[in-house]
């Protein structure tokens, strides 16, 4: 089946929506590695209807206005990737997640490293947030859409009304939380080291640090 697919430029670059069907199937980053997701033949369909719906809610998302997503979505990959990607689903708005989290939540407390290797290839990016996957003690890890993005979308759920605001508050000389600081430094520099913020090892921790 030929995949479709639709570009949108977003606060956290472009990106590109990819349907398989009637469902969501990929949201891929503009730096995205070629071989990451793999994914068939694609075509552009700019008004297809789940990729116009996808659209309509980032859009919400990243005004603040959205924190849940209701999208069918059809994830391409191993049933012990597609295991990892489901739990993903489950880490509400605004809490984070360690890697040996989701490895005891599927059963697995041993796979942790294959958990890390997964939540890299998760297809769907932003609406299965792996953004919300943290290292056990708190820190940032890498982020197929880049460290910066990774921080950005923590900063717009922990609290800030939209992405935009998120940047300029990080931007700004006001004080700033630990995930708007590490923010501005992966802003100030593309080598910036990762951040370690409030969240404590093993729990279920807001960013606001509950």
């Amino acid at each position: 089946m030929t995949y479709a697919y639709k570009l949108i430029d977003s606060p956290v670059g472009q990106l590109k929506l990819v349907a398989k069907g009637e469902c969501l199937a990929a949201i891929l980053w503009e730096n995205d590695k070629p071989n990451r997701v793999r994914l068939g033949e694609m075509s552009e369909a700019g008004e297809h209807p789940v990729l116009v719906e996808t659209e309509r809610q980032l859009r919400e998302y990243f005004a603040g206005t959205r924190d849940t997503f209701d999208l069918p979505l059809d994830f391409q990959g191993t049933e012990f990737q597609k295991k990892v990607w489901h739990a993903l689903l489950t880490i509400p708005f605004g809490q984070t997640r360690s890697y040996t989290e989701i490895a005891q939540q599927i059963g697995n407390v041993n796979a942790v490293r294959a958990v890390g290797a997964a939540n890299g290839k998760n297809p769907i990016s932003i609406i299965a947030p792996c953004h919300r996957v943290i290292g056990a003690s708190g820190e940032l890890t890498g982020f197929a859409g880049g460290l910066a993005n990774k921080m950005l979308l923590l900063s717009l759920e922990a609290g800030q009304t939209s992405l935009e605001a998120a940047a300029d508050t990080a931007a700004g000389t006001q004080v700033q939380t630990p995930v708007q600081e590490s923010a501005q430094a992966a802003k100030d520099s593309a080598h910036a080291k990762p951040a370690r913020h409030a969240p404590s090892r093993g729990t279920q921790a807001s960013l606001f640090g509950n």
